[in-house]
């Protein structure tokens, strides 16, 4: 008997795209950017850049660990739980190469040290932390929809300041570290382009979809705030302002 043909939900994948990349054509990033293009980042103002994303993904052990465990066995086809493998090996390694440029550029003496320090530390009550623990409670949802929201949302905003990145630091060493970040980030997005293509089809899982994409879209912007007010030693205007969980979510 004939298997029936896979269905194929293109249209979804590439408007969840192109809704992120919109999104991502002015970001909070992009004065930092500006600035490293202009040779006006100190060493104090890298260090604080370094130590705020290699946070960032420190923290994803927390929700790549919520997610692992709600992925039930036979619910999907062996080749997501090997992508999904992948994923968790990108943003581990991203981790340790902030890390070991932090160490290279003598900001801290080991890693215990930059754990201590103000620039190395998770504070809960921020928006890096609202962003971690949104992304945590999406263990709530299928792993189709939450996979989505991430390399759809916000891994599309990460892959176009990466790539601003890579060509705004005239230090060799940091244009290798942001700009060699970016294959590994773009399959992330090709993930979730194939994930939404052949397991997102229902009305609810489509709503869904899109919902918690917007609001990690949302989330992580505002994350890209709070980071770049930090680096540029300003006053963030959303600083004091930490958003509910939404409905859904909590």
């Amino acid at each position: 008997m004939n298997q029936p043909a896979t269905i194929i939900n293109a249209s979804l994948a590439s408007a969840m795209r192109q809704k992120s990349t919109a999104v991502a054509e002015r970001t909070p990033f992009d004065l930092v950017a500006e600035k490293a293009r202009a040779g006006e980042l100190d060493d104090d103002q890298i260090f604080r850049l370094l130590g705020r994303l290699w946070v960032i993904k420190r923290m994803m052990y927390y929700v790549y660990g919520g997610w692992a465990q709600g992925l039930s066995v036979n619910e999907y086809p062996p080749s997501i739980d090997y992508l999904l493998s992948k994923q968790i090996y990108d943003d581990s390694t991203h981790e340790m190469l902030f890390m070991d440029e932090i160490l290279r550029r003598g900001y801290a003496r080991s890693q215990p040290k930059v754990f201590a320090h103000e620039y190395g530390t998770f504070m809960q009550a921020s928006r890096c932390g609202h962003l971690i623990f949104t992304l945590r409670a999406l263990a709530n949802y299928a792993h189709n929809l939450r996979i989505s929201a991430l390399n759809l949302g916000a891994k599309v905003i990460e892959l176009t300041w990466l790539e601003r990145f890579g060509g705004a630091f005239e230090d060799p060493a940091l244009s290798r570290l942001f700009g060699g970040l970016v294959a590994e980030t773009e399959s992330h997005i090709q993930m979730g382009r194939f994930v939404v293509e052949r397991f997102v089809h229902s009305d609810v899982d489509i709503d869904l979809a899109q919902r918690l994409a917007e609001i990690v879209r949302r989330d992580y912007l505002a994350v890209l705030d709070e980071v770049a007010a930090f680096v540029l030693r300003v006053d963030s205007k959303q600083s004091n302002e930490i958003p509910e969980i939404p409905k859904g979510l909590d």
